[in-house]
């Protein structure tokens, strides 16, 4: 038997060479409040290169593990130690301070700190604000997503688009309907005149409205005429344009809610039936003193009572609103529209009189914890 020959050439392994910064010449704009994520896709995209490359690089020179062959940075997050973060900066020819000023997952405490690990991939919670919302393609790139820090919605800047981290995230594009602008320039102007104490009642109010809206009262044929101006479609329904939808309503809510403030720190013997009956005339709501549309405004009252022996403490007029407002308010970290938290604390997309869990350390006695354990739960203080 005669050996055959081939005139094939000889095939040898090879590894891909070790990443330089000249391997990625595009420098993608850093982008505020950015998730690890979406940055390093960016990246990897701008330099026409795959993901899992541009990870191996930062992690030691191996590709860590869990990564998913299409890695969604909507659902997923890139975790890195500061080694890691070190080699990217040198990367992408940016300062570290740079990228920690910027990406919130680059902050000391976000850090990978355990020995040995540069890279892991994790899973956003399901949890309502725990997804990242989808940046508006008007102002920013287009495929960059934000970290969402508890907020599930807020208008863009712009006043075109709003976002959502709900249902794996969408944009709502709402310049057929100039009301939601203008929502948008009012609740500004009453954050400037009121401060964090303005957005925080904003809030309050959008709890109010969507209360509304999902127990089917107030403006419906206003709400429905909106929401079919929507391009509401198979990837849009109701549900999800509700939230942009009663803006307009909660932000003029919140300006009444306002005006009852100032008027029972002047006056403690205000009567909340004749606030209540002044809402009902000003929004058309009649019926609203007794009716089922005045449950959600019984409960804020009782969270915001008269307290006449309380002086307003701050140097400024916004910090002494702030502190006359209710213990379950916390003064938010940044300025701006939908940075407050409400009072109201009930979960819009579930029953309204739904129980998500018993708080252990209350039993769902105080206020905070009506419908879910909240870690400002008194008790749950107390016993800390």
């Amino acid at each position: 038997m005669t050996q055959s020959t081939t005139n094939e050439p000889r095939r040898t392994r090879t590894t891909a060479k070790p990443l330089k910064p000249s391997d990625l010449p595009i420098r993608v704009p850093l982008i505020h409040a950015e998730t690890n994520g979406s940055f390093l896709a960016r990246t990897a995209s701008a330099n026409a290169l795959e993901l899992p490359r541009l990870l191996k690089a930062l992690h030691h020179g191996r590709l860590p593990t869990r990564v998913p062959a299409d890695f969604r940075p909507n659902l997923q997050e890139v975790d890195l130690s500061i080694e890691a973060v070190t080699r990217l900066a040198a990367l992408v020819g940016r300062d570290e301070d740079q990228l920690r000023r910027a990406l919130p997952g680059f902050h000391s405490d976000r850090l990978l700190k355990a020995a040995g690990a540069a890279v892991r991939i994790t899973t956003w919670p399901d949890g309502a604000g725990a997804r990242p919302l989808k940046a508006c393609p008007l102002c920013l790139e287009d495929g960059a997503w934000l970290v969402a820090a508890g907020h599930r919605w807020r208008p863009c800047s712009c006043g075109r688009r709003w976002q959502s981290g709900d249902d794996s995230g969408y944009l709502i594009d709402t310049t057929p309907l100039p009301d939601i602008g203008r929502a948008l320039q009012r609740h500004r102007a009453f954050d400037h005149k009121r401060g964090p104490a303005g957005d925080a009642l904003v809030a309050d109010a959008h709890q109010v409205t969507l209360w509304w809206w999902a127990s089917k009262q107030f403006a419906r044929d206003l709400w429905r005429h909106r929401e079919d101006t929507l391009p509401v479609g198979p990837k849009l329904r109701r549900r999800q344009a509700a939230p942009a939808v009663v803006y307009p309503e909660a932000v003029r809510l919140a300006e009444a809610m306002d005006e009852w403030e100032t008027r029972r720190i002047a006056d403690p013997g205000a009567s909340p039936r004749e606030w209540l009956a002044d809402v009902a005339e000003r929004f058309g709501v009649p019926g609203l003193v007794d009716g089922r549309g005045n449950e959600p405004l019984n409960y804020w009252l009782d969270l915001h009572p008269a307290d006449p022996g309380h002086k307003p403490t701050g140097r400024t007029t916004a910090e002494r609103r702030w502190s006359q407002l209710g213990a379950l308010h916390h003064r938010p970290a940044e300025h701006g529209p939908f940075q407050a938290r409400s009072c109201l604390r009930w979960t819009y997309g579930l029953p309204l009189t739904s129980i998500l869990e018993l708080c252990p350390y209350c039993q769902g006695r105080a206020p905070s914890c009506y419908w879910s354990p909240q870690p400002d739960c008194p008790e749950r203080l107390q016993s800390t």
